[in-house]
């Protein structure tokens, strides 16, 4: 199962080194990430969190 998981996550880490593109990270802009994500056909992915 070791053997598994380590060839899984080092096809991945191949697959991602090889990307062409870097999705963009856009800080305090939703209308923008909205708008980016229309036009670029992508999902959005959103990161929330609170210092409590």
């Amino acid at each position: 199962m070791r053997k598994v998981l380590l060839t899984l996550t080092l096809l991945l880490a191949a697959a991602a080194a090889r990307a062409k593109e870097v999705l963009p990270f856009i800080e305090n802009d939703y209308s923008k990430a909205i708008a980016h994500a229309k036009t670029s056909k992508l999902p959005l992915f959103v990161e929330a969190w609170a210092p409590w």
